[in-house]
């Protein structure tokens, strides 16, 4: 079996794991719940009644969606005063926070699956820089 067959199979089961955990398994609706938790303190702590926020669901999405009676300055927040926005963006987990206004947010599973070949192709480098078979030199 060639080398480049080798790596490619690697890259399969890599991305194969990556999918079962966040899908078959429930990890990423469990990320977004435990996330979309935390969004929602953080907006129930900004004190301003009927803001709500969400997650996409289908796909699952690490994109806050807010919505409700706002104004600009209890969005965005001014200087040192994060906005409501700024606040849920902070949350840890969240990649973004916007306003309901339409646009399609990156899905979960896009991202674990990008993160998965990230980490293998890492590896793989990594692997091929410390573990090289010596060359013979033209000398000996």
């Amino acid at each position: 079996m060639g080398r480049s067959v080798k790596l490619l199979i690697g890259l399969v089961v890599a991305l194969a794991a990556a999918w079962v955990g966040h899908g078959p398994l429930g990890q990423g609706a469990a990320f977004i719940d435990r996330t979309e938790a935390l969004a929602r303190t953080a907006v129930r702590d900004a004190g301003v009644p009927g803001v709500d926020v969400r997650f996409g669901r289908d796909p699952l999405s690490r994109a806050a969606i807010l919505s409700g009676p706002a104004n600009d300055f209890q969005r965005e927040g001014i200087g040192d005063l994060p906005g409501i926005t700024q606040r849920v963006a902070d949350v840890p987990g969240v990649a973004s926070a916007r306003w309901d206004n339409g646009g399609r947010p990156i899905p979960l599973v896009a991202e674990t699956l990008g993160l998965a070949a990230l980490a293998y192709l890492i590896g793989v480098v990594l692997g091929r820089i410390l573990f090289r078979p010596k060359r013979k030199s033209f000398l000996e």
